[in-house]
């Protein structure tokens, strides 16, 4: 109920694109396709939900993987047709031929031309696998440039929290590709001297003088870091009773500048305009709410003894072409479709200053007209 009550008023901010939703299958794969690999860096990751999917669609065809398949000969020592072979050998064949699909479904074209194989699956996966790991002196060369990265890591200038902790993983992901272990302890140590101190550095002190701090792991480790810059940001905010709020928490896929920006979007800010210096200031403002061609149209109206100013910003994008005359002519357009909505609601609300036999007469005159028209 919770669910189609949210959903009926609140829509997602972020829809996930087309090329989004593609990305995704690539990565994890489909019922239909398996996973995709797109880069041979990402090998490691792929590797095992390809292995997966195959395993759990079609496991006698991984047989093919773990055991070369060869075709049957002959007495001439030449490969016996397809209609000849029985029905074992039939089905080895098309068990060999379906993992082949498979890999070609997997791979990008331009990774499959770089393999070193005799057109087995058994053979493409082994050079697939040899291709990811490099020659002997490729891996000594990255390990030393990966062991020396860790040494030098630290946090940069303007760099948040979450930042660092990303940029570290990362770095340990492509370090366990080539086979650097670190102890926990070291792991932790490395993080915890990454991180600014003058934000981090009384935390960590009472975190280090705490029972069972040995005994953490990385992923625990990171947890509380989370913990307490959470805890930082609720204290800020509680400090600052008329501070903007955070958008983005009311929307359940969050909100972003990229996917906020999608089409021209008319942006309205009205301001009680006492001086031109508070004019220039709010039209400055709202101009700089966007890095796209913009043109702004100022309209003003004296109501109630104030004169209130409408800056109107039109953010384009994908290049589209609008002159200012144009743009004007959509901005009269809209004036009068916003004039006559307030207008339609007024006559629905009725004059305040008619009694109920005012309008009780309008109704008989009314039907005075009707009858003498019929």
């Amino acid at each position: 109920m919770d669910e189609d009550f949210y959903n009926a008023f609140a829509t997602p901010v972020t829809p996930i694109t087309i090329a989004q939703n593609t990305m995704l299958e690539n990565e994890t794969g489909t019922m239909q396709k398996p996973p995709k690999l797109m880069n041979i860096e990402e090998y490691k990751g792929w590797e095992g939900r390809f292995e997966n999917w195959v395993q759990a669609n079609y496991l006698d065809a991984w047989e093919c993987i773990e055991t070369k398949y060869v075709r049957p000969l002959n007495e001439y020592e030449e490969e016996i047709a397809i209609k000849d072979m029985g029905a074992d050998d039939r089905k080895k064949y098309k068990n060999e031929k379906m993992m082949l699909s498979l890999l070609q479904q997997a791979m990008k074209e331009d990774i499959m031309v770089l393999l070193q194989h005799n057109g087995s699956s058994y053979s493409i996966w082994k050079a697939l696998r040899s291709k990811f790991v490099g020659s002997q002196e490729m891996i000594k060369n990255k390990k030393s440039l990966l062991k020396k990265e860790f040494d030098l890591f630290r946090g940069l200038k303007n760099e948040s929290t979450k930042q660092i902790i990303e940029r570290y993983c990362n770095l340990l992901v492509n370090m366990k590709r080539v086979s650097i272990n670190k102890d926990s302890e070291e792991l932790i140590e490395k993080l915890a001297d990454a991180l600014p101190h003058e934000t981090w550095g009384t935390y960590l002190m009472m975190l280090r003088n705490k029972k069972g701090f040995n005994t953490l792991t990385l992923s625990k480790f990171i947890e509380k870091l989370e913990a307490q810059e959470m805890e930082q940001i609720k204290i800020s905010r509680m400090k600052v009773f008329d501070g903007e709020q955070d958008i983005g928490l009311y929307y359940k896929a969050g909100l972003s500048e990229k996917t906020t920006n999608l089409s021209p979007k008319v942006v309205t800010a009205y301001n009680a305009k006492n001086s031109s210096g508070n004019s220039s200031k709010g039209s400055s403002s709202n101009t700089s709410l966007s890095s796209f061609p913009s043109f702004d149209l100022n309209v003003s109206t004296t109501r109630n003894g104030k004169k209130l100013q409408c800056n109107i910003v039109l953010n384009i994008e994908n290049d589209q072409e609008y002159f200012e005359e144009l743009a004007k002519s959509h901005m009269s357009l809209l004036g009068t479709v916003l004039e006559s909505y307030g207008s339609f609601v007024a006559g629905r609300i009725g004059n305040p200053m008619l009694t109920k036999e005012d309008y009780d007469q309008i109704d008989v005159t009314t039907r005075d007209l009707r009858l003498l028209i019929t």
